[in-house]
């Protein structure tokens, strides 16, 4: 092989193995997005959305708006937030948020995070405000224990990170395997 052929085949190897280390880490946020649901009752205890399945273990769930939010509830009999709610991700998270929103007094919810059925922690929420969970990571589904006496509370702004699937390291390595041969050829071929 010439010298020009030569240069233009690591340059397309280098080209190709970079192309994988970039695929395999690129993992952006995702988002569970409920302003695509009409304001109310969804006349509903199940929602099955693209990433997640929530579940009301009260009479409904309710779909509210607050300014341009969109937030979701477990509803009571009364028309209270005040029923438990289950979030299942369709595939296991990391760096997870969310919004609790319409706290009165005497509300209270323990978040449970759980990786399948291991409980990975609880998080006792008494206020309105971002509920940080990234220090939990392989988040398959979160359960909000619902005590409240007040009017309970509502969720919104769920932001979370995918976790890569086992084919993203296989391409990572595949890419890093790739630069390695090129480097080696590269050493080789200047001596």
């Amino acid at each position: 092989m010439n010298k020009i052929a030569r240069s233009t085949a690591n340059k397309l190897v280098t080209i190709a193995s970079a192309s994988l280390i970039l695929a395999s880490t690129s993992v952006s946020a995702d988002t569970l997005d409920f302003s695509g649901l009409p304001i109310g009752p969804q006349g509903t205890t199940v929602l099955v959305l693209p990433n997640a399945t929530i579940t009301s273990f009260g009479s409904d769930l309710y779909v509210g708006a607050s300014g341009i939010n969109h937030e979701i509830c477990a509803l009571t009999g009364s028309f209270n937030c005040e029923a438990d709610l289950k979030v299942d991700f369709s595939s296991a998270v990391n760096n997870l948020s969310f919004v609790a929103s319409g706290y009165n007094l005497g509300d209270h919810v323990d978040v449970n995070i759980f990786d399948g059925a291991t409980l990975l922690g609880t998080v006792g929420l008494s206020s309105d405000g971002l509920v940080d969970l990234s220090a939990f990571s392989h988040v398959t589904s979160l359960y909000m224990d619902d005590s409240s006496t007040g009017a309970g509370f509502a969720y919104d702004h769920f932001v979370f990170a995918p976790v890569p699937e086992p084919e993203t390291y296989a391409m990572l390595l595949a890419g890093l395997g790739l630069l390695g041969f090129v480097a080696r050829r590269r050493k080789e071929s200047a001596i």
